[in-house]
């Protein structure tokens, strides 16, 4: 019986390491490399948790001596402010096999931002073969109602009217999308950004265009 619980143990001692999980967000990201993030030391990632558990602002500075802001942290879901353009959210992801995957979603940009988002496991070995779904740019305009024609007039009267159909050509000549993930659930929110657009263009997008919402089902996304 002896020699059995010896052996037990030196098999969850040797076991895979990609089957052991990471109990929460604050450990994946306190075990984060710093090549992921290259600006924040671990001793920023302890310091900001560590703030935040005791209530007090959860800020640090980086490499480059600006400021890290720690805005918002769940089991699951932390958010860091990394710069007045730029921010960083980590959302873990659940498997049927209950694997425990990481989502890391960077924004950057002012007025118009624009996102990139990576998975990983939670030994941060990048997951080439998961990716959030590329919707069409058709996807984000709905058809408007009888009451809201799928044109209108310049502002200089004289020129056509603006269909859809160019609108969305013209967002496909310089597409942007921010990523948002959610705090309370397995969810991305796409926002297609218009606020490139010429201000007739804009005018008739903003009638139309809407965000999109991808749910995570333990299997892969399932737009809602």
């Amino acid at each position: 019986m002896k020699k059995l619980l010896t052996l037990i143990v030196l098999a969850i001692l040797h076991c895979p390491s990609s089957i052991v999980h990471s109990e929460n967000i604050s450990d994946v990201f306190t075990s984060m490399p710093d090549s992921i993030l290259p600006l924040l030391t671990e001793k920023n990632r302890h310091d900001m948790l560590d703030f935040y558990q005791n209530k007090m602002e959860a800020k640090v500075r980086n490499r480059l001596g600006d400021y890290v802001l720690l805005d918002t942290l769940t089991e699951s879901y932390l958010r860091l402010q990394l710069s007045r353009s730029a921010t960083a959210e980590l959302r873990m992801l659940e498997t049927d096999d209950s694997v425990s995957l990481i989502a890391l979603v960077q924004t950057v940009g002012g007025p118009v931002r624009d996102s990139s988002v990576r998975f990983y496991d939670t030994n941060w070995m990048r997951l080439y073969w998961l990716e959030l779904p590329v919707p069409e740019t058709a996807d984000f305009f709905s058809e408007l109602t009888d009451a809201e024609p799928d044109s209108i007039a310049r502002e200089d009267d004289e020129a056509p009217r603006i269909g859809l159909a160019e609108v969305q050509r013209s967002v496909d000549d310089l597409r942007l999308v921010e990523v948002r993930a959610d705090a309370d659930e397995p969810v991305f929110t796409l926002l297609l950004s218009i606020d490139e657009l010429a201000r007739d263009e804009k005018r008739l997008a903003r009638r139309s265009v809407h965000p999109l919402r991808y749910r995570w089902t333990g299997r892969d996304f399932v737009r809602e």
